[in-house]
């Protein structure tokens, strides 16, 4: 299969999975394809739209457009260039008339150059659209249609703005977001999310997986990070050449994997090295490598990427707007039927990575044992694993933790951008809806978010408290040499984010290292106490019970004994006194300007909305947060700061110079 490659989608009967084709394109037709798309943008089309640029899909059922229209009807460009003509540029519609595409209505979404409304005027009917037509440019085109779309979209970025400011302005963000933002889930239990946002024709997709490194078993760390390497490979029909042939080896190179593992040394197993490598070289004749990402790439797909951390996995790209279908027939794909090529080659290069990220670097090792001894849950096993594990993981390893996490009830999506929610849902209904999976959900948080209590935190063994075994746990601190030192670190037990002491303990964070005025930057920074300070409000991460992390570096002519009593000093302080009145003011300014400017493209829209669904059970959560803050006092952060923050709740690390 070739690589610029165009799916098309048949239906066997109604409500059946649609299944598509990828036939690939001469290089004359490409040709013709790109010239088309260059030329489109200034044809008069009243109807359909046909030829090479032509979407290759079909449209979905009661629907007289294609994808990228969102109304069965409208006037179309003809009737956008008559309506220039005779209306004034104070006649487009309100935000609301924006959203809601009519007949009549010369501000309609899909009135854009591109778009397929169908419409009752003809083609260029009068010497005045000739002439309009032959002015105009492309560029020109755009700014018109988009004028009504944007004045809708300005309403929304002012009621952003009002947010940022508190008070009133926290319920218009409460309805803007209401208005724009709705979910629905599938039967299957697949949850959605679409924020409308009409001000350009693109959309971003982003897929958050509830499922992360701290879902793994012992003796297999690293299997989801692997894992997100390994859902770009592509499926029977996409990355191969001849799947029939491709899949009978690498079952053959499975099976010589799992006997080399257990083979040893001596002869046998390098007769079995032998052969599991020639197997190797045969099934990677057969593959085509990024035939994925060449194929989002090939219809404008930017930013197409994947990120693994102890929480979750995500996978995010931005596509033309029109190109929705085409990423729903990919996706579905990729996740019901993943086809795991590569896995041994990929392993190395996941074991170059961490050699890069952890063996080699200087904080490195010493970061990684620093995590398994002060963290008691699975938070204190690196994501991308332990390199014997690593080692041992094969196909089979990497298909059952898929079956296991990757299911439908697992899954949010979250969609932002030019779309309607109606095209999103009957889209979500044809490729996903037909989703069967026993796939279980992460691993449940141990925090009821009643603000924890000392048996749920991440915190191993207290000093001098005997173990099951008998013995005595050691001393709350690691001491080890680095070249990284020397350094300081200094670990809070707390609670997860569902806790309502979550927000005042980012408020905490932000008051020691947030800014320039922060506590830490001033009294030991600026006085040459320490070369660096910072603090951290959860790490590694936060779905379940983890550390308030302060970290400093001691400055020339200090030690880190020194350093140690003037952090603890500056951690005593704001437990025991709380914020100044205008910390306290600083700190929400800043705090809704940052949490405000999730919302500031489709790319954040999406990634900060599926995150909230998933880790708090509502993305309407990010608007709580907002009014906690809001309603956030001096006295309950200095509360919350004593609770948590208390030398005998501390695991100190020292980095000693190697």
């Amino acid at each position: 299969m070739s690589i610029a490659s165009h799916p098309v989608v048949s239906h066997t009967a109604a409500g059946a999975s649609a299944q598509f084709a990828f036939k690939p394109l001469t290089p004359q037709q490409a040709a013709s394809q790109r010239r088309w798309q260059r030329s489109k943008r200034l044809r008069c089309v009243g109807g359909q739209q046909s030829g090479p640029g032509s979407s290759p899909f079909p449209r979905p059922r009661g629907s007289s457009s294609s994808p990228n229209s969102h109304s069965s009807s409208g006037p179309g460009i003809t009737g956008a260039l008559s309506n220039i003509a005779t209306s004034s540029s104070s006649s487009s519609s309100s935000s609301s008339g924006a959203d809601k595409p009519s007949s009549n209505s010369s501000s309609s979404s899909q009135n854009r150059p591109g778009s397929t409304g169908s419409s009752n005027n003809s083609a260029v009917a009068s010497p005045t659209r000739r002439s309009l037509l032959a002015a105009a440019t492309a560029g020109g085109l755009y700014a018109w249609a988009g004028r009504s779309l944007a004045s809708a979209d300005a309403s929304a970025d002012a009621a952003v703005a009002a947010g940022a400011s508190g008070g009133a302005g926290l319920d218009l963000l409460r309805r803007q977001l209401d208005q724009r933002l709705s979910t629905f889930s599938l039967p299957n239990g697949l949850r959605f999310l679409v924020y409308e946002r009409h001000s350009a024709p693109i959309a971003s997709f982003h897929i958050y997986a509830d499922v992360g490194a701290f879902d793994e078993e012992d003796g297999q760390t690293g299997l989801a990070h692997l894992l997100e390497h390994m859902a770009f490979k592509g499926t029977p029909r996409i990355g191969t050449s001849d799947y029939r042939r491709e899949a009978s080896l690498l079952e053959a190179l499975d099976d010589a994997f799992y006997s080399l593992q257990q083979a040893g040394s001596g002869r046998e197993a390098a007769r079995l090295q032998q052969q599991f490598e020639a197997l190797q070289r045969q099934a990677a004749e057969l593959s085509i490598p990024n035939a994925y990402g060449a194929m989002l790439s090939q219809e404008g797909g930017v930013g197409l990427n994947a990120a693994t951390t102890h929480d979750a996995t995500k996978y995010y790209v931005s596509l033309p707007a029109n190109k929705a279908e085409w990423w729903f027939a990919l996706e579905s794909e990729r996740f019901r039927a993943p086809v795991f090529r590569e896995l041994y080659s990929e392993k190395r290069v996941v074991a170059e990575e961490r050699r890069l990220r952890v063996d080699n670097s200087p904080l490195g090792p010493w970061s990684e044992q620093f995590a398994l001894r002060s963290m008691a849950n699975n938070y204190r096993r690196p994501v991308i694993g332990f390199p014997e594990d690593l080692e041992r993981i094969g196909r089979r390893e990497v298909q059952a933790f898929f079956q296991r996490h990757y299911g439908p009830r697992n899954l949010t999506i979250a969609v932002a951008g030019d779309v309607r929610p109606e095209q999103i849902r009957q889209l979500a209904e044809r490729y996903f809806g037909g989703w069967q999976s026993e796939a279980a959900g992460g691993v449940p948080s141990s925090c009821d978010g009643s603000g924890g209590t000392a048996g749920l935190l991440a915190a191993p063994p207290l000093p001098g408290r005997r173990t099951a075994g008998g013995g005595t746990a050691s001393a709350w601190e690691y001491r080890a040499k680095s070249r990284a030192g020397p350094a300081l670190m200094h670990a809070y037990y707390r609670p997860c984010i569902n806790s309502p002491d979550s927000v005042p303990l980012d408020m905490v964070s932000d008051l020691l290292s947030g800014t320039r005025s922060a506590r830490l930057y001033r009294s030991l920074v600026l006085t040459g106490k320490a070369l660096a300070a910072s603090a951290y409000a959860s790490y590694p991460a936060e779905k379940h019970p983890t550390q308030f992390l302060v970290y400093g570096v001691p400055g020339k002519g200090s030690s880190l004994e020194r350093l140690d009593a003037e952090m603890s000093a500056q951690v005593a302080a704001l437990a025991g006194e709380g914020p100044t009145a205008d910390e306290l003011r600083r700190y929400k300014k800043s705090a809704r300007v940052e949490l405000l400017g999730a919302l500031g493209s489709n790319s954040a829209v999406a990634a900060a909305m599926a995150s909230y669904q998933a880790l708090t059970g509502d993305w309407r959560n990010v608007l709580a947060d907002l009014q906690s803050i809001e309603d956030l006092s001096s006295a309950e952060a200095r509360d919350v700061a004593a609770r948590w923050l208390r030398p005998d709740n501390l695991f100190r690390g020292y980095v000693l110079p190697a």
